[in-house]
């Protein structure tokens, strides 16, 4: 399984994070197609940070992905998203293991 990082990129995607494939050498390149994927949407902000050790739900029901209000503890979904933003911010060039973007 390979390596991959969270990353942005003012300029060639802004507001936009991209999901870079790291090299043997620990290196990546936000601009380098074959190797970035580009999360640009931020409902899709959740599940990438769950891919880091997110929990979208502060009650951690379970209940809901983080895009859509919690049933149980009736947290909104903008807030979880907004804090997935903020736990992607926080975690930018860190490693983790490819669940399957590059497959």
């Amino acid at each position: 399984m390979g390596k991959v990082v969270v990353d942005r990129d003012s300029v060639y995607a802004p507001c936009c994070y991209l999901i870079c494939r790291v090299d043997s050498d620990g290196n990546w390149n936000t601009r380098d197609e074959k190797n970035t994927v580009l999360v640009q949407s931020d409902l899709d902000w959740p599940s990438l940070a769950a891919n880091l050790g997110f929990v979208p739900c502060l009650c951690g029901s379970g209940s809901t992905d983080g895009t859509v209000d919690c049933p149980d503890c009736g947290e909104f979904a903008e807030d979880m998203i907004y804090d997935a933003g903020e736990f992607l911010d926080s975690c930018l060039g860190e490693e983790f293991d490819d669940p399957g973007y590059f497959d």
